[in-house]
């Protein structure tokens, strides 16, 4: 008697398996849980160390009162960010610095759980079981935590990018144009995101992009006079495009810290020019994706993974904890290359340097015996961005010899039926 068809408690029954992975879909959950429950008692008893909570709560205390956001040397605050962000960031400054932190904390954790699952449910090409889940949220917990922990805008962006891609696969435009111009409103390089979204739906996307854009620029008017609004956005334009725009400074993570780490002297002037190669270079693999893919699941997931590879090897201001961006990419690529058996030493070399050998403390021990060790996590992204080329294009092969077959066959099979 077969017992395995009949018996729930057998290993591999759908009901064990459906069981198992709601269990630990729970756990994972729980374990984003318990990090918000640690970043709030951090809030509680320190909640100004090793954090930038106190830079964004300043920088609104600021803009009531009328004083320059943007004076560094004045305020010490670092501020970068736009006006609309600091009017909006004052739901959070009027509390104490401990409530206000924790509110902050569980709105970012909470909106990149969701944007998480999201990406498993909607984005993601195939199907995912829960325990595949689970173990997804498990493993971009452990790249998230160190920059959830300083109370970073970058799991907040992440989020947001991952939001509206998931509206424009349900063609919510207005939706994924609001989401995008929230984005590009905290941090000006999730416009590279729109860029290349733009290139595939520009009459859809474009015009809502902009409308929304013009639109998040007005609400800092309606709460201070003319003038020093005026003036606020005059004085954000000239930190952006100031000297400030080519300083580098110790927390970069990116190509250019690949070059210095190895020898090589890049002339700014030089850098921008590779800066719009590599933005070249993602915008013609986008498009063809949109030609290979066979799914808008294929085609979205694609496309953010480009984003997040260029913006971290090229893009303006990446820091150390703006890797961020990569744990939930990485760590999709490497339960995808174990579960399809593809390309694995890719997936798991990018993984491991973009998430545990990438830490700032793995990196501050190696740096005794390898003083390249800065450089880590951007090499990490090189085979990341080789896993993807390699995964999409062998699956686009795949498909026009599965294709070819049905056609080849096809002939074969009328004539049977004819016989």
């Amino acid at each position: 008697m077969n017992q395995s068809a009949d018996n729930p408690l057998f290993f591999k029954s759908p009901q064990v398996e459906a069981s198992l992975g709601a269990l630990w879909l729970k756990r994972a959950l729980i374990l984003w849980a318990v990090l918000w429950v640690v970043v709030s008692v951090k809030f509680i008893v320190q909640p100004e160390r090793k954090s930038v909570y106190p830079c964004f709560a300043d920088s609104s205390i600021n803009w009531w009162a009328d004083r320059n956001l943007y004076d560094n040397e004045a305020y010490h605050t670092g501020f970068r960010y736009s006006p609309t962000f600091a009017v909006a960031f004052s739901i959070f400054a009027v509390f104490p610095p401990s409530v206000g932190g924790i509110l902050w904390s569980a709105l970012n954790i909470g909106l990149l759980v969701v944007a998480l699952r999201l990406l498993v449910k909607e984005i993601f090409p195939g199907e995912w079981s829960q325990l595949q889940e689970a173990t997804f949220l498990i493993l971009c917990l452990t790249g998230c935590t160190r920059a959830i922990w300083s109370a970073q805008s970058n799991a907040l962006i992440f989020a947001l990018a991952a939001l509206a891609i998931v509206c424009l696969k349900k063609e919510r435009w207005w939706g994924a144009a609001f989401i995008l111009a929230a984005a590009v409103h905290i941090k000006l390089w999730p416009a590279a995101l729109a860029l290349l979204l733009m290139a595939r739906f520009p009459f859809q996307l474009g015009p809502r992009f902009a409308t929304a854009c013009a639109l998040l620029v007005l609400p800092p008017f309606l709460t201070r006079p003319l003038p020093v609004v005026v003036q606020q956005y005059q004085n954000w334009y000239e930190l952006l495009t100031g000297p400030y725009r080519t300083l580098r400074q110790a927390g970069l993570r990116d190509a250019y810290t690949i070059a210095e780490h190895f020898g090589t002297y890049i002339d700014d002037r030089v850098y921008t020019l590779l800066q719009l190669g590599m933005a070249g270079l993602a915008l013609l693999w986008c498009l063809r994706l949109a030609k290979i893919t066979t799914s808008k699941e294929a085609y979205f997931t694609g496309v953010l993974v480009t984003w997040v590879c260029w913006q971290l090897l090229v893009g303006p201001g990446t820091e150390r904890l703006t890797f961020l961006l990569a744990t939930p990419v990485a760590s999709w690529a490497l339960l995808v290359s174990i579960r399809e058996r593809c390309y694995r030493g890719l997936a798991l070399t990018a993984w491991l340097l973009l998430v545990p050998l990438g830490m700032g403390a793995v990196e501050r021990l190696l740096l005794p015996i390898a003083a390249w060790s800065p450089a880590i996590l951007p090499l990490g992204l090189l085979p990341l961005i080789a896993w993807q080329v390699a995964y999409f294009e062998s699956r686009a092969r795949e498909n026009r010899i599965s294709q070819s077959e049905d056609v080849d066959g096809q002939p074969a099979q009328n004539a049977s039926l004819a016989a």
